[in-house]
């Protein structure tokens, strides 16, 4: 469980490990209450979105429902996981990623160094390639200054945890999630 070598589990991997995802597969609307016939849509979940289950799976008449938070942006509400003529809206997952670019890992979230820190960047990094599997611990978020979007993860094949760039300044994905 000590992921990083510190002698305790820090709070973000410890919340990593509960926390219960699932992956959008079908575009579905995320509603403010359970019922949907007394709830307004809040917003659309989009195919390929990850949400963070709050509470649930709950059955509202014939549909099958979470209480969750999208990633994307932190909204919550409640999302069909299965409607009732068979529709699969949700999966389980969304918190594995695979490595469509090449990028690298990195110990701290800042990526730009001045000269004299580039050596001990390089001595402490590690190049990912195409189709490396990672784990989420700490979800994205934009890097002042470079532009650049950081998450922390888990390389599945040899357990290093770090920050990787996952979409670059110009829009350029470097991971997908599976």
């Amino acid at each position: 469980l000590d992921e990083e070598k510190t002698g305790a589990v820090t709070r973000e991997t410890f919340v990593a490990l509960l926390r219960s995802m699932m992956k959008v597969v079908k575009d579905v609307a995320l509603t403010g209450t359970l019922s949907l016939q007394d709830s307004k849509a809040l917003r659309r979940m989009e195919a390929g979105e990850a949400l963070e289950v709050l509470e649930g799976p709950v059955k509202e008449g014939e549909l099958t429902r979470v209480r969750g938070r999208a990633v994307q942006d932190g909204q919550e509400g409640w999302v069909t996981v299965a409607g009732n003529q068979g529709s699969i809206f949700l999966k389980e997952g969304g918190s594995t990623f695979k490595i469509v670019k090449e990028t690298i890992l990195t110990e701290c979230f800042e990526i730009d160094a001045p000269p004299s820190e580039v050596r001990k960047i390089k001595e402490s990094t590690r190049k990912l390639k195409l189709g490396e599997m990672v784990e989420v611990r700490e979800w994205g978020k934009k890097q002042e200054g470079t532009g650049l979007t950081r998450m922390k993860c888990k390389v599945r094949s040899d357990g290093l945890v770090g920050w990787i760039t996952t979409v670059g300044n110009t829009g350029i994905k470097f991971v997908e999630m599976v």
